[in-house]
């Protein structure tokens, strides 16, 4: 018997193992298995397959042993893995590596033991020192002995122990996942009844803070049947001792017990869901196209109520006995709509998001796992959970590019990688937007999606009323520096702090200053490491660069020239802070950015605030557009609309369009007085005209037009290759000859592909890397895209292959967003 094996590693196929007679009655797909690589490496894999067809073109080797019980991986997983690294061209080592949680992928660390008998031999100093932890511990880890001797005199160290044979390697996987543990108190058996309980009352009336401490223990075990030491210190202000006294008396029994990291939650509250006459409306339809298509585009304004009818959905999946799961583009969105949804749902719903540490991430896999977690709410990598019966996928902001996974590879988008997950299951998918991306409108015309369709807020609420300021009034403001508010938006912003209400401002740049620049030779501060202009950070006071994460001192003299006389262009979310708060000195301004946001509850925290009508101004980036929600916000101000109109990109209408209407959907939810002020030089822009009408069917009928003329999706299919390396003249002739093999393909097999480049990427360097891009446009059709993938792979690995190249990176991107 053999077991075909997924390793966490980027190799081009899976890898074939033996299967020992004693294992064949346990083994299953799904389970970790430990296995060796070349001479002496271990890892970890998951089997995906197991058969009877031994392989010709190595010698298997045997699987050393089983990791796991019962699988940890699903057959439905595991034929996910299958399809998202065949449609998106990632090996199956990479898609492995992207969904298990880290812990449940064990680490090969090289032990080192000691033999006895070998204290008195005559070693060197350094040796001495590892020899004392060697008597103390018996063995030691590689990385230990590292430490204990120094990096410089490791290398002399370890022969010198091998040498005289004091120590023996011992390659060992292990576990890095660790549960944790407390001190639970319990009452011993002989005080369990009601008639011992009250003596035990009587018996420690002299003995006033022992009597505390069991009343308290008393309560605590009624309220939440188990009393964790922790807890019980907490509440009291007892000390470890008192307890311990009482344990002594054989009153208490302390024992450590593993316990979960995610807290309990209280029972949901049975609230009940009153839909307005729009919403009645919109289920009704949706219940109809759910019932005859597997996929749904909900689309509703901004503010409509879709989560009302979301709620709904999932109370029917799960009365069903099925699981739901909810996907959101951003952590920052999951932190707000938690907190609603655990009204309905309590318990049965869990939330998975990188902001998890390993550890608790291995929990939630296993609550999934087990069915306790009916609900899931997460980001794009809440899809890799082990779901057991599925029965909803709901996908919202279905069109926000944060569902496309860039990289590492896989790249998968979530959003098409959602609904082949639900085919799995059999399910329905519901995709909710207020602004549907323009593939998945045309999807609807085409008939393959239901629509269903809410065109007013909640409750009948105004739509904010947007209007165009023009940018040129920035050049009326006398005082010296960045012009960044006009005086319209200035004025208006005035007013919103006077009726006390909130503003939003919006500026798609983080930091401080996006550029410096020496205004008399043109010099331009670049990264050592990316073809890119370092953006200054006030709160660090260095240049930061957004793509290697480099930071450098500020520099006060040109190096070209010599000159001082170097200034600040453009303006980021810090200096827009800094400026509205000298503009309003008593208002109490807050950022969200990527900067700022990088602790794990400083997204909950500020959004607490926020909800609490703590923070006056809240300057952001995107965070800022994805779906809050706070009644007080009656302002939005687009500070810099030209620049989100001008990307090289042929979606960079749909972009602009999407982010300014979400952006302007945060004002006048509670009274519908919302306004939104968008700043502009050009304000006949047509994507400007639709923004203020928001109109998306005119949006939408002039854009497809525009992509079925110059073929772009959803009228063919795009893959980007791209080409790295630090030798720039080795990462373009690696790219032509790639481009060229594809033309020559296209010629002799005519499958109408359209071949764009090579070219330099839009930033050609990054990290020390050149990078070149090839763009195919290919035809829809199915089997074209295949023949066309397996001929990518061949031609990636010739040029792999080829004297020099081995370093080279040819990475594919299928439907780049």
């Amino acid at each position: 018997m053999f077991a075909d094996i997924i390793l966490p590693l980027n190799l081009p196929q899976l890898l074939t193992y033996g299967v020992p007679v004693e294992m064949q009655d346990m083994l299953q797909p799904g389970m970790r298995v430990e296995v060796g690589l070349g001479k002496n490496k271990l890892y970890s894999g998951v089997v995906e397959k197991i058969h009877h067809y031994k392989p010709d073109a190595y010698q298997v080797k045997p699987i050393k042993s089983i990791i796991d019980d019962s699988p940890v991986v699903t057959e439905v997983q595991l034929r996910f893995w299958r399809w998202v690294g065949n449609y998106y061209m990632a090996s199956p080592g990479e898609v492995m590596q992207a969904a298990l949680p880290a812990h449940l992928k064990l680490m090969a660390e090289t032990r080192l033991e000691w033999v006895a008998g070998n204290e008195h031999l005559n070693w060197s100093q350094e040796a001495a020192r590892a020899v004392e932890t060697f008597i103390l511990k018996k063995e030691i880890t590689i990385s230990e002995l590292r430490t204990i001797v120094g990096v410089k005199r490791f290398g002399e160290v370890l022969n010198e122990l091998l040498e005289n044979e004091a120590v023996i390697i011992n390659d060992s996987l292990e576990a890095t996942y660790k549960a944790k543990k407390e001190k639970i108190v319990a009452l011993a058996a002989a005080y369990q009844g009601e008639p011992a309980l009250i003596a035990l009352f009587d018996k420690l009336q002299k003995a006033p803070r022992q009597l505390e401490l069991l009343m308290a223990y008393t309560e605590l075990s009624i309220k939440k049947g188990i009393v964790r030491h922790s807890e019980l210190l907490e509440r009291t202000g007892a000390t470890a001792a008192l307890v311990k006294a009482l344990a002594d008396k054989g009153i208490f029994n302390i024992t450590e017990q593993a316990v979960g990291r995610i807290p309990m939650r209280l029972p949901p509250d049975e609230k009940e869901i009153t839909l307005t006459a729009a919403q009645e409306a919109a289920y009704t339809t949706l219940n109809k196209g759910i019932s005859e298509k597997n996929v749904t585009l909900l689309q509703g304004v901004t503010g409509s109520g879709k989560t009302l009818l979301y709620v709904l959905k999932i109370k029917e999946c799960v009365a069903a006995g099925k699981q739901a799961v909810l996907l959101l583009p951003e952590i920052a969105l999951t932190t707000q709509l938690v907190s609603r949804l655990l009204a309905y749902f309590g318990d049965i719903l869990g939330v998975y998001h990188s902001h998890f540490s390993n550890n608790e991430r291995v929990e939630i896999w296993e609550k999934v796992r087990k069915g306790t977690y009916k609900i899931v709410v997460g980001p794009r990598s809440a899809l890799w959970l082990p779901y057991s019966d599925i029965g909803i996928i709901i996908v919202d902001e279905e069109h926000d590019s944060s569902y496309k996974q860039r990289d590492p590879a896989p790249r998968f988008h979530a959003r098409d990688a959602a609904i082949y997950l639900a085919s799995l299951f059999s399910a329905k998918v519901i995709l909710g937007s207020a602004t549907p991306s323009v593939e998945s409108l045309y999807n609807v015309t085409q008939g393959k999606y239901a629509y269903t369709s809410l065109k007013e807020r909640y409750m009948g609420i105004n739509m904010p009323v947007i209007e165009l300021v023009n940018a040129k009034s920035l050049a009326t403001i006398k005082k010296p520096g960045p012009k960044i508010l006009t005086p319209e938006l200035q004025l208006a912003i005035a007013e919103c702090l006077q009726q006390r209400k909130q503003v939003i401002l919006f500026q798609n740049r983080r930091g401080y200053s996006p550029f410096q620049l020496c205004t008399i030779c043109g010099w331009v501060p670049q990264c050592k490491n990316c073809a890119v202009s370092l953006t200054y950070h006030k709160s660090t006071d260095k240049m930061h660069c957004h793509y290697c994460g480099t930071k450098t001192a500020v520099m006060n003299t040109c190096p070209q020239c010599g000159s001082t006389s170097i200034t600040s262009k453009s303006f980021g979310t810090e200096k827009i802070e800094e400026e509205v708060q000298e503009l309003f000195p008593k208002a109490r301004v807050a950022r969200m950015d990527v900067d700022n946001m990088r602790r794990k509850n400083s997204m909950a925290e500020l959004l607490e605030q926020l909800g609490k009508n703590k923070i006056d101004i809240l300057v952001g980036t995107q965070m800022v557009v994805k779906g809050l929600d706070f009644a007080s916000v009656a302002l939005v101000g687009i500070l810099s609309a030209d620049s989100l109109l001008s990307f090289p990109d042929f979606r960079v209408n749909e972009r602009a369009f999407q982010l300014m209407e979400q952006v302007s959907g945060r004002a006048g939810r509670a009274d519908g007085n919302g306004r939104v002020l968008i700043q502009t030089y050009n304000l006949e822009h047509p994507v400007l005209q639709w923004v203020i009408k928001h109109d998306v069917s005119a949006f939408y009928y002039n854009e497809i037009k525009y992509r079925e003329y110059f073929a772009y999706p959803p009228f063919s299919r795009l893959i980007k290759i791209i080409c790295r390396h630090e030798n720039e003249a080795k990462t373009i002739a690696a790219a032509k000859h790639i481009a060229e093999a594809i033309i020559n393909y296209s010629a002799i097999n005519q499958p109408a592909i359209t071949v764009q480049g090579p070219g330099a990427a839009i930033i050609p360097r990054v990290r020390n890397q050149y990078i070149q891009e090839i763009w195919i446009k290919c035809p829809r059709d199915v089997k074209v895209l295949e023949h066309i993938k397996i001929f990518l792979k061949k031609e990636k690995q010739h040029v792999v292959s080829l004297k020099g190249n081995g370093s080279v990176q040819v990475i594919f991107d299928i439907d780049p967003v």
